[in-house]
Protein backbone atom coordinates (compact mmCIF):
# COMPACT_ATOMS: atom_id res chain seq x y z
CA UNK A 1 0.00 0.00 0.00
CA UNK A 2 0.94 3.68 -0.51
CA UNK A 3 2.03 4.05 3.28
CA UNK A 4 4.69 1.06 2.89
CA UNK A 5 5.82 2.54 -0.78
CA UNK A 6 6.32 5.86 1.14
CA UNK A 7 8.52 4.23 3.98
CA UNK A 8 10.30 2.12 1.46
CA UNK A 9 11.41 6.15 0.04
CA UNK A 10 11.97 7.52 3.11
CA UNK A 11 14.09 4.52 4.40
CA UNK A 12 16.69 4.33 1.21
CA UNK A 13 17.33 7.92 1.62
CA UNK A 14 17.81 7.00 4.95
CA UNK A 15 20.04 4.52 4.30
CA UNK A 16 22.20 6.71 2.39
CA UNK A 17 22.23 9.05 5.07
CA UNK A 18 23.55 6.47 7.83
CA UNK A 19 26.05 5.78 4.87
CA UNK A 20 27.72 9.34 4.72
CA UNK A 21 27.24 9.42 8.85
CA UNK A 22 28.99 6.27 8.59
CA UNK A 23 32.13 7.83 6.63
CA UNK A 24 32.27 11.08 8.91
CA UNK A 25 32.53 9.03 11.65
CA UNK A 26 35.32 6.65 10.73
CA UNK A 27 36.97 10.14 9.93
CA UNK A 28 36.64 10.80 13.40
CA UNK A 29 37.99 7.79 14.74
CA UNK A 30 40.29 7.48 12.47
CA UNK A 31 41.62 11.16 13.56
CA UNK A 32 40.29 11.77 17.22
CA UNK A 33 39.54 7.94 18.32
CA UNK A 34 38.09 7.27 22.18
CA UNK A 35 40.54 10.57 23.31
CA UNK A 36 39.43 12.84 25.90
CA UNK A 37 38.90 15.05 22.70
CA UNK A 38 35.80 12.74 21.04
CA UNK A 39 34.41 12.54 25.11
CA UNK A 40 34.06 16.65 24.94
CA UNK A 41 32.90 16.36 21.45
CA UNK A 42 30.33 13.36 22.19
CA UNK A 43 28.98 15.98 25.34
CA UNK A 44 28.78 18.98 22.93
CA UNK A 45 27.00 17.41 19.98
CA UNK A 46 24.65 15.88 21.97
CA UNK A 47 23.64 19.29 24.58
CA UNK A 48 21.42 20.73 20.80
CA UNK A 49 20.67 17.24 19.91
CA UNK A 50 18.86 16.84 23.40
CA UNK A 51 17.06 20.43 22.98
CA UNK A 52 16.58 19.60 19.03
CA UNK A 53 14.55 16.49 20.14
CA UNK A 54 12.32 18.24 22.91
CA UNK A 55 11.90 21.42 20.90
CA UNK A 56 11.76 20.08 17.19
CA UNK A 57 11.59 16.32 15.73
CA UNK A 58 9.47 14.38 17.93
CA UNK A 59 7.38 16.91 20.54
CA UNK A 60 7.21 19.42 17.29
CA UNK A 61 6.20 16.79 14.70
CA UNK A 62 3.44 14.97 17.32
CA UNK A 63 1.93 18.70 17.70
CA UNK A 64 2.65 20.23 14.76
CA UNK A 65 1.65 17.53 12.13
CA UNK A 66 -1.54 16.44 12.93
CA UNK A 67 -2.97 19.88 13.04
CA UNK A 68 -1.68 21.26 10.13
CA UNK A 69 -2.94 17.85 7.89
CA UNK A 70 -6.55 18.76 9.36
CA UNK A 71 -6.10 22.19 8.44
CA UNK A 72 -4.92 20.84 5.03
CA UNK A 73 -7.75 19.07 4.61
CA UNK A 74 -10.43 21.65 5.79
CA UNK A 75 -8.69 24.88 4.31
CA UNK A 76 -5.30 25.53 3.10
CA UNK A 77 -5.87 29.19 3.55
CA UNK A 78 -5.88 28.53 7.73
CA UNK A 79 -3.26 26.39 6.93
CA UNK A 80 -0.76 28.57 5.20
CA UNK A 81 -1.54 31.16 8.40
CA UNK A 82 -0.96 28.78 10.79
CA UNK A 83 2.62 27.95 9.75
CA UNK A 84 3.49 31.80 9.49
CA UNK A 85 2.54 31.77 12.73
CA UNK A 86 4.02 28.99 14.17
CA UNK A 87 7.45 29.98 12.27
CA UNK A 88 7.31 33.12 13.78
CA UNK A 89 6.94 32.01 17.05
CA UNK A 90 9.41 29.43 16.92
CA UNK A 91 12.37 31.42 15.03
CA UNK A 92 11.96 33.87 18.23
CA UNK A 93 11.95 31.42 21.12
CA UNK A 94 14.66 29.17 20.22
CA UNK A 95 16.91 32.35 19.35
CA UNK A 96 16.04 33.36 22.91
CA UNK A 97 16.95 29.97 24.09
CA UNK A 98 20.01 30.08 22.43
CA UNK A 99 21.02 33.38 23.81
CA UNK A 100 20.85 31.84 26.96
CA UNK A 101 22.64 28.77 26.92
CA UNK A 102 25.66 30.46 25.47
CA UNK A 103 25.62 33.24 28.38
CA UNK A 104 25.15 29.98 30.96
CA UNK A 105 26.86 27.94 29.22
CA UNK A 106 30.64 27.93 31.48
CA UNK A 107 28.33 27.71 34.55
CA UNK A 108 25.55 25.12 33.27
CA UNK A 109 28.39 22.34 32.05
CA UNK A 110 30.99 22.90 35.19
CA UNK A 111 27.83 21.82 36.99
CA UNK A 112 27.23 19.01 35.69
CA UNK A 113 30.93 17.90 34.98
CA UNK A 114 32.28 18.66 38.09
CA UNK A 115 33.69 15.44 38.98
CA UNK A 116 35.83 15.91 35.51
CA UNK A 117 39.33 17.19 35.25
CA UNK A 118 39.45 20.91 34.21
CA UNK A 119 40.90 19.82 30.62
CA UNK A 120 38.02 18.26 29.86
CA UNK A 121 35.74 20.51 31.16
CA UNK A 122 36.95 23.43 29.14
CA UNK A 123 37.00 21.59 26.11
CA UNK A 124 33.61 20.44 26.65
CA UNK A 125 32.04 24.51 27.11
CA UNK A 126 34.66 25.39 24.14
CA UNK A 127 33.21 22.67 21.48
CA UNK A 128 29.25 23.33 23.42
CA UNK A 129 29.43 27.06 22.31
CA UNK A 130 30.47 26.30 18.75
CA UNK A 131 27.56 23.59 18.46
CA UNK A 132 24.70 24.76 20.47
CA UNK A 133 23.55 27.29 17.53
CA UNK A 134 22.84 24.08 15.53
CA UNK A 135 19.76 23.82 17.80
CA UNK A 136 17.95 27.18 16.16
CA UNK A 137 18.96 25.83 12.74
CA UNK A 138 18.17 22.08 13.17
CA UNK A 139 14.51 22.63 14.32
CA UNK A 140 13.70 24.90 11.69
CA UNK A 141 14.91 22.65 9.48
CA UNK A 142 11.98 20.43 10.85
CA UNK A 143 9.44 22.47 10.69
CA UNK A 144 10.27 22.69 7.08
CA UNK A 145 10.25 18.79 6.81
CA UNK A 146 7.32 18.76 8.82
CA UNK A 147 5.24 20.74 6.58
CA UNK A 148 6.43 18.78 3.48
CA UNK A 149 5.72 15.26 4.74
CA UNK A 150 2.19 16.76 5.58
CA UNK A 151 2.33 17.34 1.66
CA UNK A 152 3.29 13.89 1.23
CA UNK A 153 6.70 14.98 -0.03
CA UNK A 154 9.24 13.27 1.85
CA UNK A 155 12.48 13.17 -0.47
CA UNK A 156 14.14 16.72 0.40
CA UNK A 157 13.55 15.83 4.39
CA UNK A 158 14.33 12.37 4.40
CA UNK A 159 17.68 13.79 2.57
CA UNK A 160 18.10 16.72 4.23
CA UNK A 161 21.15 14.86 6.89
CA UNK A 162 22.91 13.29 3.67
CA UNK A 163 23.84 17.43 3.35
CA UNK A 164 24.67 18.03 6.39
CA UNK A 165 26.99 14.56 6.47
CA UNK A 166 28.60 15.28 3.00
CA UNK A 167 29.86 19.22 4.35
CA UNK A 168 30.85 17.21 7.46
CA UNK A 169 32.38 14.93 6.07
CA UNK A 170 34.38 17.63 3.31
CA UNK A 171 35.65 20.24 5.94
CA UNK A 172 37.44 17.27 7.43
CA UNK A 173 39.05 15.93 4.44
CA UNK A 174 40.05 19.82 3.81
CA UNK A 175 41.59 19.76 7.64
CA UNK A 176 44.70 19.49 8.78
CA UNK A 177 45.01 16.02 10.56
CA UNK A 178 46.72 17.75 14.03
CA UNK A 179 43.36 20.26 13.53
CA UNK A 180 40.98 17.62 13.69
CA UNK A 181 42.77 16.06 16.37
CA UNK A 182 41.47 19.37 18.40
CA UNK A 183 38.45 18.82 17.68
CA UNK A 184 37.56 22.31 16.95
CA UNK A 185 37.15 22.06 13.21
CA UNK A 186 34.45 19.13 13.78
CA UNK A 187 32.56 21.42 15.83
CA UNK A 188 32.52 24.40 13.52
CA UNK A 189 31.75 21.56 10.86
CA UNK A 190 28.69 20.25 13.16
CA UNK A 191 27.14 23.85 13.53
CA UNK A 192 27.75 24.68 9.54
CA UNK A 193 25.94 21.41 8.61
CA UNK A 194 22.81 22.80 10.39
CA UNK A 195 22.27 25.93 7.48
CA UNK A 196 23.20 23.57 5.19
CA UNK A 197 20.21 20.88 5.86
CA UNK A 198 17.99 24.34 6.52
CA UNK A 199 18.26 25.17 2.85
CA UNK A 200 18.26 21.80 1.89
CA UNK A 201 14.62 22.09 2.76
CA UNK A 202 13.79 25.39 2.18
CA UNK A 203 14.60 25.25 -1.79
CA UNK A 204 12.16 22.64 -1.88
CA UNK A 205 9.39 24.55 -0.39
CA UNK A 206 9.51 27.62 -2.47
CA UNK A 207 9.33 25.22 -5.24
CA UNK A 208 6.26 23.83 -3.94
CA UNK A 209 5.05 26.86 -3.33
CA UNK A 210 5.12 26.64 0.37
CA UNK A 211 6.50 30.10 1.13
CA UNK A 212 5.76 31.04 4.99
CA UNK A 213 7.27 34.75 6.36
CA UNK A 214 8.06 35.51 9.45
CA UNK A 215 5.91 38.23 11.16
CA UNK A 216 4.15 39.42 14.47
CA UNK A 217 2.26 35.65 15.20
CA UNK A 218 -1.52 36.10 16.22
CA UNK A 219 -3.00 33.85 18.60
CA UNK A 220 -5.30 31.83 16.74
CA UNK A 221 -7.15 29.32 18.13
CA UNK A 222 -5.32 26.99 16.06
CA UNK A 223 -2.08 28.26 17.25
CA UNK A 224 -3.14 27.79 20.71
CA UNK A 225 -4.22 24.69 20.27
CA UNK A 226 -0.78 23.95 19.23
CA UNK A 227 0.66 25.54 22.11
CA UNK A 228 -1.57 23.55 24.67
CA UNK A 229 -0.14 20.37 22.77
CA UNK A 230 2.99 21.48 22.12
CA UNK A 231 3.61 21.73 26.41
CA UNK A 232 2.50 18.40 27.48
CA UNK A 233 4.75 16.59 24.19
CA UNK A 234 7.74 18.89 24.93
CA UNK A 235 7.50 17.40 28.50
CA UNK A 236 7.37 13.86 27.16
CA UNK A 237 10.14 14.08 25.22
CA UNK A 238 11.62 16.23 27.92
CA UNK A 239 11.74 13.41 30.03
CA UNK A 240 13.38 11.18 27.33
CA UNK A 241 15.87 13.54 26.69
CA UNK A 242 16.70 13.76 30.45
CA UNK A 243 16.72 9.70 30.38
CA UNK A 244 19.71 10.20 27.88
CA UNK A 245 21.33 13.07 29.77
CA UNK A 246 21.58 10.41 32.92
CA UNK A 247 23.40 8.32 30.79
CA UNK A 248 25.78 10.66 29.26
CA UNK A 249 26.30 11.84 33.27
CA UNK A 250 27.23 8.59 34.14
CA UNK A 251 29.45 7.82 31.21
CA UNK A 252 31.15 10.77 32.79
CA UNK A 253 31.72 9.18 35.87
CA UNK A 254 32.86 5.87 34.48
CA UNK A 255 36.83 5.80 33.12
CA UNK A 256 38.16 7.76 29.98
CA UNK A 257 36.35 7.24 26.33
CA UNK A 258 33.43 5.93 27.78
CA UNK A 259 30.88 8.82 25.88
CA UNK A 260 32.73 7.58 22.80
CA UNK A 261 32.19 3.78 23.79
CA UNK A 262 28.61 4.68 23.88
CA UNK A 263 28.64 7.27 20.83
CA UNK A 264 30.30 5.10 18.66
CA UNK A 265 27.66 1.81 19.54
CA UNK A 266 25.07 4.36 18.88
CA UNK A 267 25.88 5.19 15.47
CA UNK A 268 26.24 1.50 14.43
CA UNK A 269 22.64 0.23 15.89
CA UNK A 270 21.04 3.06 14.53
CA UNK A 271 21.32 2.29 11.26
CA UNK A 272 18.13 0.11 11.48
CA UNK A 273 16.32 2.51 13.80
CA UNK A 274 16.53 4.67 10.59
CA UNK A 275 15.25 2.47 8.18
CA UNK A 276 12.54 1.62 9.83
CA UNK A 277 11.52 3.99 12.71
CA UNK A 278 12.75 6.82 11.06
CA UNK A 279 10.65 6.29 7.94
CA UNK A 280 7.78 4.51 9.66
CA UNK A 281 7.10 7.93 12.11
CA UNK A 282 7.38 9.72 8.95
CA UNK A 283 4.95 8.49 7.22
CA UNK A 284 3.01 7.09 9.67
CA UNK A 285 2.08 10.54 12.00
CA UNK A 286 0.46 12.35 8.94
CA UNK A 287 -1.38 9.67 7.53
CA UNK A 288 -3.02 8.24 10.71
CA UNK A 289 -3.52 12.03 11.66
CA UNK A 290 -5.70 12.62 8.48
CA UNK A 291 -7.45 9.20 8.62
CA UNK A 292 -8.62 9.32 11.99
CA UNK A 293 -9.94 12.98 11.10
CA UNK A 294 -11.78 11.59 8.15
CA UNK A 295 -13.11 8.74 10.76
CA UNK A 296 -11.55 5.96 9.08
CA UNK A 297 -10.75 3.93 11.95
CA UNK A 298 -10.73 0.53 9.89
CA UNK A 299 -8.17 1.82 7.32
CA UNK A 300 -6.09 3.68 9.87
CA UNK A 301 -5.76 0.13 12.34
CA UNK A 302 -5.06 -1.65 8.73
CA UNK A 303 -2.04 0.63 8.38
CA UNK A 304 -1.40 0.16 11.90
CA UNK A 305 -0.75 -3.72 11.62
CA UNK A 306 1.21 -3.12 8.74
CA UNK A 307 3.43 -0.99 9.61
CA UNK A 308 4.29 -3.25 12.79
CA UNK A 309 5.01 -5.80 10.24
CA UNK A 310 7.07 -3.81 8.31
CA UNK A 311 9.21 -3.00 11.28
CA UNK A 312 9.03 -6.29 12.84
CA UNK A 313 10.26 -7.81 9.61
CA UNK A 314 13.74 -5.51 8.89
CA UNK A 315 14.38 -5.30 13.23
CA UNK A 316 14.04 -8.67 14.64
CA UNK A 317 17.33 -10.21 11.37
CA UNK A 318 18.98 -7.09 12.05
CA UNK A 319 19.49 -7.69 16.15
CA UNK A 320 20.25 -11.35 15.09
CA UNK A 321 23.08 -9.82 13.19
CA UNK A 322 24.15 -7.63 15.23
CA UNK A 323 24.34 -9.87 17.58
CA UNK A 324 27.23 -11.96 15.87
CA UNK A 325 28.82 -9.44 13.54
CA UNK A 326 29.21 -6.57 16.11
CA UNK A 327 32.75 -6.80 17.00
CA UNK A 328 33.62 -7.59 13.20
CA UNK A 329 31.56 -4.64 11.92
CA UNK A 330 33.46 -2.12 14.87
CA UNK A 331 36.71 -3.71 13.42
CA UNK A 332 36.40 -2.64 9.83
CA UNK A 333 34.66 0.32 9.91
CA UNK A 334 36.81 1.96 12.97
CA UNK A 335 39.69 0.10 14.07
CA UNK A 336 41.86 2.70 12.51
CA UNK A 337 44.50 4.97 13.38
CA UNK A 338 43.69 6.06 17.30
CA UNK A 339 40.92 3.93 17.51
CA UNK A 340 42.51 0.56 19.07
CA UNK A 341 41.51 -3.19 19.65
CA UNK A 342 40.82 -2.26 22.81
CA UNK A 343 38.12 0.76 21.66
CA UNK A 344 36.71 -2.25 19.40
CA UNK A 345 36.04 -4.55 21.98
CA UNK A 346 34.33 -2.18 24.22
CA UNK A 347 32.32 -0.67 21.23
CA UNK A 348 30.99 -4.00 19.94
CA UNK A 349 29.86 -5.29 23.95
CA UNK A 350 28.09 -1.79 23.76
CA UNK A 351 26.62 -2.55 20.24
CA UNK A 352 25.04 -5.80 21.96
CA UNK A 353 24.06 -4.18 24.91
CA UNK A 354 21.67 -1.85 22.44
CA UNK A 355 20.49 -4.14 20.03
CA UNK A 356 19.05 -6.16 22.68
CA UNK A 357 16.02 -3.43 22.66
CA UNK A 358 15.97 -2.99 18.96
CA UNK A 359 12.33 -3.96 17.86
CA UNK A 360 11.14 -2.42 20.92
CA UNK A 361 12.72 1.13 19.29
CA UNK A 362 10.53 0.58 16.35
CA UNK A 363 7.78 -0.42 17.93
CA UNK A 364 7.31 2.47 20.44
CA UNK A 365 7.77 4.84 17.51
CA UNK A 366 4.76 2.80 16.32
CA UNK A 367 2.72 3.32 18.99
CA UNK A 368 3.94 7.03 20.20
CA UNK A 369 2.54 7.83 16.27
CA UNK A 370 -1.18 6.01 17.84
CA UNK A 371 -1.44 8.41 20.86
CA UNK A 372 -0.47 11.42 18.49
CA UNK A 373 -2.47 10.95 16.00
CA UNK A 374 -5.57 11.06 18.30
CA UNK A 375 -4.30 14.00 20.05
CA UNK A 376 -2.88 12.22 23.48
CA UNK A 377 0.55 13.48 24.18
CA UNK A 378 -0.57 12.91 28.14
CA UNK A 379 0.11 9.03 28.04
CA UNK A 380 3.53 8.75 26.07
CA UNK A 381 4.60 11.40 29.24
CA UNK A 382 3.57 9.41 31.46
CA UNK A 383 4.99 6.38 30.21
CA UNK A 384 8.09 7.60 29.04
CA UNK A 385 8.65 9.22 32.63
CA UNK A 386 8.36 5.38 34.21
CA UNK A 387 10.60 4.54 31.56
CA UNK A 388 13.12 7.08 32.30
CA UNK A 389 12.87 6.44 36.71
CA UNK A 390 13.44 2.52 35.77
CA UNK A 391 16.35 3.40 33.39
CA UNK A 392 17.92 5.52 36.36
CA UNK A 393 17.27 2.32 39.00
CA UNK A 394 18.96 -0.29 36.14
CA UNK A 395 22.01 2.10 35.51
CA UNK A 396 22.53 2.62 39.36
CA UNK A 397 22.17 -1.53 39.52
CA UNK A 398 24.53 -2.31 36.94
CA UNK A 399 26.83 0.45 37.79
CA UNK A 400 26.92 -0.21 41.88
CA UNK A 401 26.71 -4.10 41.52
CA UNK A 402 28.65 -5.38 38.30
CA UNK A 403 31.52 -4.22 36.30
CA UNK A 404 29.72 -3.86 33.24
CA UNK A 405 30.31 0.13 32.50
CA UNK A 406 29.00 1.07 29.03
CA UNK A 407 27.63 -2.31 28.33
CA UNK A 408 25.37 -1.68 31.80
CA UNK A 409 24.17 1.59 30.37
CA UNK A 410 23.39 0.26 26.94
CA UNK A 411 21.06 -2.84 28.62
CA UNK A 412 19.23 -0.22 31.10
CA UNK A 413 17.87 1.51 27.34
CA UNK A 414 17.58 -1.57 26.29
CA UNK A 415 14.97 -3.29 29.07
CA UNK A 416 13.80 0.16 29.83
CA UNK A 417 12.72 0.78 26.14
CA UNK A 418 10.89 -3.07 25.98
CA UNK A 419 9.27 -2.09 29.30
CA UNK A 420 7.79 1.29 28.02
CA UNK A 421 6.71 -0.57 24.65
CA UNK A 422 4.90 -3.07 26.29
CA UNK A 423 3.24 -0.66 28.47
CA UNK A 424 2.33 1.39 24.75
CA UNK A 425 1.02 -1.12 23.55
CA UNK A 426 -1.34 -2.73 26.60
CA UNK A 427 -2.69 0.61 26.75
CA UNK A 428 -3.76 0.96 23.21
CA UNK A 429 -5.20 -2.34 23.41
CA UNK A 430 -7.24 -2.08 26.90
CA UNK A 431 -8.60 1.57 25.14
CA UNK A 432 -9.43 -0.59 21.70
CA UNK A 433 -7.33 1.57 19.87
CA UNK A 434 -5.23 -1.13 18.36
CA UNK A 435 -6.52 -4.18 17.05
CA UNK A 436 -3.98 -6.85 15.68
CA UNK A 437 -5.83 -8.55 12.92
CA UNK A 438 -4.95 -12.09 11.76
CA UNK A 439 -2.88 -11.30 9.18
CA UNK A 440 -0.62 -9.82 11.44
CA UNK A 441 -0.34 -12.88 13.98
CA UNK A 442 -0.05 -15.07 11.34
CA UNK A 443 3.19 -12.62 9.95
CA UNK A 444 4.57 -12.45 13.73
CA UNK A 445 4.72 -16.48 13.91
CA UNK A 446 6.49 -16.84 10.17
CA UNK A 447 8.80 -13.83 11.47
CA UNK A 448 10.01 -15.91 14.27
CA UNK A 449 10.57 -18.84 12.57
CA UNK A 450 12.58 -17.61 9.87
CA UNK A 451 14.53 -15.76 12.21
CA UNK A 452 15.36 -18.79 14.36
CA UNK A 453 16.73 -20.46 10.75
CA UNK A 454 18.75 -17.39 10.42
CA UNK A 455 19.83 -17.47 13.57
CA UNK A 456 20.96 -20.70 13.64
CA UNK A 457 22.72 -20.69 9.99
CA UNK A 458 24.55 -17.44 11.11
CA UNK A 459 25.63 -19.64 14.39
CA UNK A 460 27.06 -22.20 12.16
CA UNK A 461 28.50 -20.46 9.34
CA UNK A 462 29.65 -17.87 11.69
CA UNK A 463 31.82 -20.45 13.47
CA UNK A 464 33.14 -22.08 10.48
CA UNK A 465 34.14 -18.63 9.01
CA UNK A 466 35.86 -16.44 11.90
CA UNK A 467 39.19 -18.14 12.14
CA UNK A 468 39.32 -18.35 8.43
CA UNK A 469 37.76 -15.10 6.72
CA UNK A 470 37.03 -12.48 9.57
CA UNK A 471 40.40 -13.47 11.22
CA UNK A 472 42.51 -12.81 8.25
CA UNK A 473 44.59 -9.17 8.14
CA UNK A 474 43.90 -7.47 4.77
CA UNK A 475 40.91 -5.34 5.04
CA UNK A 476 38.72 -6.41 1.86
CA UNK A 477 39.14 -10.15 3.08
CA UNK A 478 37.60 -9.01 6.66
CA UNK A 479 34.72 -6.94 4.68
CA UNK A 480 34.10 -9.96 2.11
CA UNK A 481 33.82 -12.00 5.09
CA UNK A 482 31.31 -10.02 6.53
CA UNK A 483 29.69 -9.81 3.22
CA UNK A 484 29.18 -13.25 2.83
CA UNK A 485 27.54 -13.62 5.99
CA UNK A 486 25.18 -10.99 5.59
CA UNK A 487 24.17 -12.28 1.95
CA UNK A 488 24.10 -16.20 3.32
CA UNK A 489 21.59 -15.10 6.20
CA UNK A 490 19.66 -13.04 4.71
CA UNK A 491 19.21 -15.77 1.89
CA UNK A 492 18.34 -18.31 4.51
CA UNK A 493 16.09 -15.34 6.16
CA UNK A 494 13.98 -14.53 2.92
CA UNK A 495 14.10 -18.10 1.88
CA UNK A 496 12.38 -19.41 4.57
CA UNK A 497 10.10 -16.67 4.85
CA UNK A 498 9.04 -17.31 0.85
CA UNK A 499 8.40 -20.86 1.59
CA UNK A 500 6.31 -19.96 4.56
CA UNK A 501 4.15 -17.48 2.14
CA UNK A 502 5.13 -14.62 4.31
CA UNK A 503 6.57 -12.39 1.72
CA UNK A 504 3.89 -9.22 1.32
CA UNK A 505 6.30 -7.07 -1.82
CA UNK A 506 3.25 -6.65 -3.34
CA UNK A 507 0.83 -5.39 -0.74
CA UNK A 508 3.97 -3.36 0.73
CA UNK A 509 5.01 -1.18 -2.82
CA UNK A 510 0.92 -1.51 -3.72
CA UNK A 511 0.01 1.83 -5.06
CA UNK A 512 -3.81 1.36 -3.42
CA UNK A 513 -5.37 4.59 -3.92
CA UNK A 514 -7.39 3.02 -0.37
CA UNK A 515 -4.71 4.84 1.21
Amino acid sequence: MKMIRSAIGVALYTIFSRATGFVRDILMANYIGTSIVMDALVIAIKVPSFLRRIFAEGAFNSSFIPIFSGLLVDDKEKANNFLADVLSIMTFLLIVVVVIFEIIMPNFLSFILQNNSPEFIQLTIKFSRVTFPFILLISLTALFSGVLNSFEKFTAAASSQVSGNCFIILIMLLSAPHELAEGQDVALAIAGSGLVQLMWVIVPCYIYNIRPSLRIPRLTSSVRKFGRRMVPAALGAGVLQLNLLVDVYIATLLPDGTNAYLYYADRLYHLPISITGTAMGTVLLPLLSKLWRQNKSSEAQHCQNRAIEFSLLITLPAMIGLFFLSEDLVRVMFEHGKFDSIATRAVACTVIGFATGLPAYILAKIFNSSFFARHNTKTPILVALGSMILNIILNIIFMCFTDWRHVGIALSTSISSWVSTFVLMLILKRRHEMLFDKGLILFFGKIILSSVMMFAALYFMYDYMKDYVLAANPLYIKILGIGALVGFSLFVYIGMLWLLKGLKFKEYISTSESQ
